[in-house]
Protein backbone atom coordinates (compact mmCIF):
# COMPACT_ATOMS: atom_id res chain seq x y z
CA UNK A 1 0.00 0.00 0.00
CA UNK A 2 1.47 3.25 -0.83
CA UNK A 3 0.96 6.23 1.00
CA UNK A 4 -0.23 9.71 -0.54
CA UNK A 5 2.88 11.82 1.34
CA UNK A 6 5.28 8.90 1.34
CA UNK A 7 9.13 9.84 0.25
CA UNK A 8 11.03 8.10 -2.25
CA UNK A 9 14.80 8.12 -2.96
CA UNK A 10 15.44 9.38 -6.35
CA UNK A 11 18.68 9.99 -7.84
CA UNK A 12 19.71 12.22 -9.20
CA UNK A 13 23.22 13.61 -10.73
CA UNK A 14 23.87 17.70 -11.00
CA UNK A 15 26.56 19.05 -13.15
CA UNK A 16 28.54 21.58 -11.63
CA UNK A 17 28.27 25.43 -13.29
CA UNK A 18 32.09 25.71 -13.27
CA UNK A 19 32.91 22.42 -14.83
CA UNK A 20 29.72 23.46 -17.76
CA UNK A 21 31.42 26.75 -18.11
CA UNK A 22 35.02 25.00 -18.49
CA UNK A 23 33.40 22.80 -21.17
CA UNK A 24 32.01 25.65 -23.32
CA UNK A 25 34.96 27.69 -23.01
CA UNK A 26 37.30 25.53 -24.23
CA UNK A 27 35.15 24.55 -27.10
CA UNK A 28 34.37 28.29 -28.45
CA UNK A 29 38.64 28.73 -27.93
CA UNK A 30 38.57 25.68 -30.31
CA UNK A 31 36.33 26.68 -32.79
CA UNK A 32 37.86 29.97 -32.79
CA UNK A 33 41.27 28.48 -33.40
CA UNK A 34 39.80 26.27 -36.10
CA UNK A 35 38.17 29.21 -38.09
CA UNK A 36 41.41 31.11 -37.61
CA UNK A 37 42.96 28.36 -39.11
CA UNK A 38 41.31 28.70 -42.49
CA UNK A 39 40.80 31.75 -42.64
CA UNK A 40 44.90 31.76 -42.74
CA UNK A 41 45.18 28.79 -45.23
CA UNK A 42 42.82 30.22 -47.54
CA UNK A 43 44.33 33.53 -47.52
CA UNK A 44 47.69 31.46 -49.37
CA UNK A 45 48.20 32.00 -52.71
CA UNK A 46 47.40 29.03 -54.98
CA UNK A 47 51.75 28.69 -55.19
CA UNK A 48 52.65 29.21 -51.53
CA UNK A 49 55.20 32.17 -51.02
CA UNK A 50 58.81 30.70 -52.01
CA UNK A 51 62.14 32.43 -51.02
CA UNK A 52 65.06 32.85 -53.53
CA UNK A 53 68.45 30.78 -52.20
CA UNK A 54 70.50 32.76 -50.39
CA UNK A 55 73.59 30.70 -50.63
CA UNK A 56 76.21 32.63 -52.31
CA UNK A 57 73.75 35.63 -52.86
CA UNK A 58 76.02 38.84 -52.60
CA UNK A 59 74.11 41.04 -54.66
CA UNK A 60 70.21 41.82 -55.07
CA UNK A 61 68.34 44.39 -57.12
CA UNK A 62 64.65 43.84 -56.07
CA UNK A 63 63.47 47.54 -57.73
CA UNK A 64 60.93 47.65 -55.10
CA UNK A 65 59.82 51.08 -54.77
CA UNK A 66 61.32 51.46 -51.70
CA UNK A 67 64.65 50.61 -52.46
CA UNK A 68 64.94 52.90 -55.64
CA UNK A 69 64.78 56.50 -56.18
CA UNK A 70 64.07 56.68 -59.80
CA UNK A 71 65.80 60.14 -60.11
CA UNK A 72 68.69 58.97 -58.58
CA UNK A 73 69.64 55.98 -57.90
CA UNK A 74 68.44 52.56 -57.20
CA UNK A 75 70.13 50.36 -53.77
CA UNK A 76 71.37 46.41 -53.68
CA UNK A 77 69.29 45.50 -50.58
CA UNK A 78 71.84 43.20 -49.24
CA UNK A 79 75.22 45.67 -49.23
CA UNK A 80 73.32 49.43 -50.13
CA UNK A 81 75.45 49.63 -53.35
CA UNK A 82 73.89 52.04 -55.20
CA UNK A 83 73.36 51.86 -59.18
CA UNK A 84 73.27 55.37 -60.52
CA UNK A 85 70.38 56.07 -62.76
CA UNK A 86 71.00 57.91 -65.92
CA UNK A 87 68.15 58.47 -68.59
CA UNK A 88 64.87 58.94 -67.52
CA UNK A 89 63.73 55.15 -66.62
CA UNK A 90 60.14 54.77 -64.81
CA UNK A 91 60.02 53.58 -61.87
CA UNK A 92 56.97 50.57 -62.87
CA UNK A 93 53.60 49.66 -60.42
CA UNK A 94 53.76 46.39 -59.30
CA UNK A 95 50.87 45.45 -61.41
CA UNK A 96 53.08 45.56 -64.72
CA UNK A 97 55.93 43.70 -63.07
CA UNK A 98 57.04 40.25 -61.98
CA UNK A 99 57.58 40.42 -58.35
CA UNK A 100 56.97 44.13 -56.50
CA UNK A 101 57.55 47.16 -58.67
CA UNK A 102 60.27 47.12 -61.27
CA UNK A 103 62.39 49.48 -63.71
CA UNK A 104 61.23 50.38 -67.53
CA UNK A 105 64.06 51.41 -69.86
CA UNK A 106 63.00 53.27 -73.19
CA UNK A 107 65.97 51.95 -75.09
CA UNK A 108 67.29 54.54 -75.87
CA UNK A 109 69.63 56.18 -72.73
CA UNK A 110 68.05 54.54 -70.26
CA UNK A 111 70.34 52.56 -67.94
CA UNK A 112 71.65 51.90 -64.43
CA UNK A 113 75.42 51.72 -63.97
CA UNK A 114 77.23 50.92 -60.61
CA UNK A 115 80.37 51.66 -59.96
CA UNK A 116 81.80 49.91 -56.79
CA UNK A 117 82.66 50.68 -53.60
CA UNK A 118 86.15 51.28 -51.83
CA UNK A 119 86.63 48.68 -50.23
CA UNK A 120 84.81 46.36 -53.46
CA UNK A 121 81.52 44.97 -52.22
CA UNK A 122 81.12 42.76 -55.61
CA UNK A 123 84.44 43.74 -57.34
CA UNK A 124 85.88 40.31 -56.78
CA UNK A 125 88.08 36.67 -58.27
CA UNK A 126 84.80 35.00 -59.90
CA UNK A 127 85.56 31.57 -59.50
CA UNK A 128 82.17 30.94 -60.02
CA UNK A 129 79.43 33.21 -61.14
CA UNK A 130 75.81 33.49 -61.54
CA UNK A 131 73.89 36.36 -63.04
CA UNK A 132 69.83 35.86 -62.99
CA UNK A 133 66.60 38.51 -63.60
CA UNK A 134 63.75 38.59 -64.42
CA UNK A 135 62.67 40.69 -68.01
CA UNK A 136 60.23 42.06 -70.51
CA UNK A 137 61.25 43.12 -73.55
CA UNK A 138 58.91 45.42 -75.59
CA UNK A 139 60.86 45.74 -78.79
CA UNK A 140 63.66 44.52 -80.53
CA UNK A 141 65.89 47.31 -82.28
CA UNK A 142 68.47 45.39 -85.02
CA UNK A 143 71.51 45.99 -82.14
CA UNK A 144 73.47 43.72 -79.78
CA UNK A 145 71.58 44.48 -76.41
CA UNK A 146 72.89 43.66 -72.77
CA UNK A 147 70.19 43.04 -70.30
CA UNK A 148 72.70 42.80 -67.60
CA UNK A 149 76.71 43.26 -68.00
CA UNK A 150 79.55 42.53 -65.77
CA UNK A 151 82.38 43.88 -67.60
CA UNK A 152 85.69 45.53 -68.23
CA UNK A 153 84.52 48.24 -70.63
CA UNK A 154 86.18 49.38 -72.62
CA UNK A 155 88.90 46.62 -73.13
CA UNK A 156 85.92 44.02 -73.02
CA UNK A 157 88.55 41.57 -72.00
CA UNK A 158 86.26 39.85 -68.76
CA UNK A 159 82.15 39.91 -69.47
CA UNK A 160 79.93 38.33 -67.83
CA UNK A 161 76.31 39.32 -69.74
CA UNK A 162 73.05 38.36 -70.31
CA UNK A 163 72.20 39.94 -73.53
CA UNK A 164 70.20 39.30 -77.55
CA UNK A 165 71.02 40.50 -80.50
CA UNK A 166 68.08 41.40 -82.85
CA UNK A 167 70.11 42.16 -86.02
CA UNK A 168 71.43 38.37 -85.82
CA UNK A 169 68.76 36.32 -83.95
CA UNK A 170 70.08 35.17 -80.97
CA UNK A 171 70.25 35.52 -77.17
CA UNK A 172 72.05 34.05 -74.33
CA UNK A 173 74.78 34.26 -71.81
CA UNK A 174 78.05 35.57 -73.23
CA UNK A 175 81.38 35.23 -71.19
CA UNK A 176 84.95 36.43 -71.83
CA UNK A 177 87.47 35.23 -69.73
CA UNK A 178 91.39 34.24 -69.97
CA UNK A 179 91.38 35.02 -73.80
CA UNK A 180 88.64 32.79 -74.41
CA UNK A 181 84.86 33.84 -75.62
CA UNK A 182 81.63 32.38 -75.90
CA UNK A 183 81.00 31.66 -79.57
CA UNK A 184 77.90 33.30 -80.53
CA UNK A 185 76.58 30.87 -83.97
CA UNK A 186 77.29 28.35 -81.38
CA UNK A 187 76.46 28.64 -78.11
CA UNK A 188 73.46 30.75 -78.05
CA UNK A 189 69.81 30.24 -78.52
CA UNK A 190 69.48 31.12 -82.37
CA UNK A 191 66.26 33.13 -82.47
CA UNK A 192 64.90 36.40 -81.16
CA UNK A 193 64.45 36.76 -77.79
CA UNK A 194 60.55 36.70 -77.22
CA UNK A 195 58.56 39.85 -76.74
CA UNK A 196 56.16 41.40 -74.54
CA UNK A 197 56.34 38.21 -72.15
CA UNK A 198 58.05 37.85 -69.08
CA UNK A 199 61.26 35.98 -69.05
CA UNK A 200 63.26 33.91 -66.26
CA UNK A 201 66.87 34.09 -66.96
CA UNK A 202 69.84 32.73 -65.54
CA UNK A 203 73.44 32.38 -66.71
CA UNK A 204 76.21 30.46 -64.60
CA UNK A 205 79.97 29.88 -64.88
CA UNK A 206 82.33 27.92 -63.19
CA UNK A 207 85.48 28.79 -64.92
CA UNK A 208 85.06 26.13 -67.76
CA UNK A 209 81.39 25.94 -68.29
CA UNK A 210 78.53 28.03 -68.66
CA UNK A 211 75.05 27.17 -68.75
CA UNK A 212 72.20 29.24 -70.17
CA UNK A 213 68.35 29.15 -68.44
CA UNK A 214 65.19 30.70 -69.91
CA UNK A 215 61.93 29.86 -67.97
CA UNK A 216 63.88 27.22 -65.71
CA UNK A 217 64.41 25.20 -68.14
CA UNK A 218 68.18 24.98 -69.65
CA UNK A 219 68.73 25.81 -73.09
CA UNK A 220 72.64 25.79 -73.51
CA UNK A 221 75.62 23.67 -71.82
CA UNK A 222 79.04 24.11 -73.23
CA UNK A 223 82.52 24.56 -72.71
CA UNK A 224 84.72 28.06 -72.47
CA UNK A 225 87.69 27.10 -70.54
CA UNK A 226 88.81 30.60 -69.58
CA UNK A 227 88.87 29.84 -66.11
CA UNK A 228 87.78 32.52 -63.48
CA UNK A 229 86.73 36.39 -64.11
CA UNK A 230 90.05 38.64 -62.99
CA UNK A 231 90.06 40.33 -59.75
CA UNK A 232 89.46 44.71 -60.45
CA UNK A 233 87.97 46.52 -63.66
CA UNK A 234 84.86 44.62 -63.12
CA UNK A 235 81.71 46.82 -63.38
CA UNK A 236 78.24 46.88 -63.41
CA UNK A 237 75.89 47.87 -66.13
CA UNK A 238 72.34 46.67 -65.98
CA UNK A 239 70.34 47.79 -69.14
CA UNK A 240 73.47 48.89 -70.92
CA UNK A 241 76.79 47.86 -70.86
CA UNK A 242 79.37 48.80 -67.87
CA UNK A 243 80.39 52.20 -69.62
CA UNK A 244 77.41 53.47 -70.75
CA UNK A 245 77.97 53.85 -73.92
CA UNK A 246 73.78 54.28 -75.02
CA UNK A 247 74.77 51.41 -77.44
CA UNK A 248 74.03 48.52 -75.96
CA UNK A 249 70.25 49.62 -74.40
CA UNK A 250 67.29 47.69 -74.03
CA UNK A 251 63.75 48.34 -74.46
CA UNK A 252 61.46 47.17 -71.27
CA UNK A 253 61.36 45.70 -68.02
CA UNK A 254 63.65 44.68 -65.64
CA UNK A 255 63.13 43.59 -62.23
CA UNK A 256 64.44 40.94 -59.27
CA UNK A 257 68.15 41.36 -60.39
CA UNK A 258 70.68 38.70 -58.47
CA UNK A 259 74.25 37.96 -58.66
CA UNK A 260 75.27 34.43 -57.12
CA UNK A 261 79.57 33.83 -55.92
CA UNK A 262 78.63 30.42 -57.21
CA UNK A 263 76.82 28.38 -59.77
CA UNK A 264 73.02 27.65 -59.09
CA UNK A 265 71.91 23.98 -59.73
CA UNK A 266 69.05 23.34 -61.95
CA UNK A 267 66.97 22.72 -58.96
CA UNK A 268 67.86 25.92 -57.57
CA UNK A 269 67.22 28.22 -60.83
CA UNK A 270 63.58 26.55 -61.22
CA UNK A 271 63.34 27.47 -56.64
CA UNK A 272 64.31 30.93 -58.02
CA UNK A 273 61.63 31.19 -60.77
CA UNK A 274 59.24 30.89 -58.42
CA UNK A 275 60.30 33.15 -56.05
CA UNK A 276 58.73 36.61 -54.55
CA UNK A 277 61.77 37.99 -52.57
CA UNK A 278 63.92 35.90 -49.75
CA UNK A 279 62.58 34.10 -47.43
CA UNK A 280 64.62 35.28 -44.01
CA UNK A 281 63.61 36.96 -41.00
CA UNK A 282 63.59 40.34 -39.76
CA UNK A 283 66.86 40.18 -37.79
CA UNK A 284 68.97 38.46 -40.31
CA UNK A 285 72.38 40.29 -39.66
CA UNK A 286 73.46 40.06 -43.56
CA UNK A 287 70.59 41.88 -44.99
CA UNK A 288 70.59 45.80 -44.72
CA UNK A 289 66.76 46.36 -45.24
CA UNK A 290 63.57 44.76 -43.07
CA UNK A 291 61.62 41.89 -43.79
CA UNK A 292 58.89 44.58 -45.65
CA UNK A 293 61.29 45.12 -48.00
CA UNK A 294 62.52 42.10 -49.26
CA UNK A 295 58.98 39.91 -48.98
CA UNK A 296 56.68 40.41 -51.81
CA UNK A 297 53.90 38.84 -53.41
CA UNK A 298 53.66 38.08 -56.71
CA UNK A 299 51.30 38.93 -59.41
Amino acid sequence: MRLKNSVYPQNRQFVNPSQLYRVFANAKRAFVLLLLACLLWNAQPADAITGAVEDGLIAYWSFDKDTVKIKTEAVDILSGLAAAVHGDPELAPAGDCKVGECVLFDGSVDRLLVEDSTPPKIDRDWEEITLECWVYINALDDSWNRIISLDDMPSNTAVASLYYDDDDNQHGFFVRAGGKSTVAAQDNVLEDIPLEEWLHLVGTYDGAMVHYYVNGKQEKKYAMKGGKLPKGGLLLGIGDRSDGCDCDTIQGYIDEFRIYDRVLSAAEVQNNMKATGLDVSPSSSKLSVTWGHIKARRR
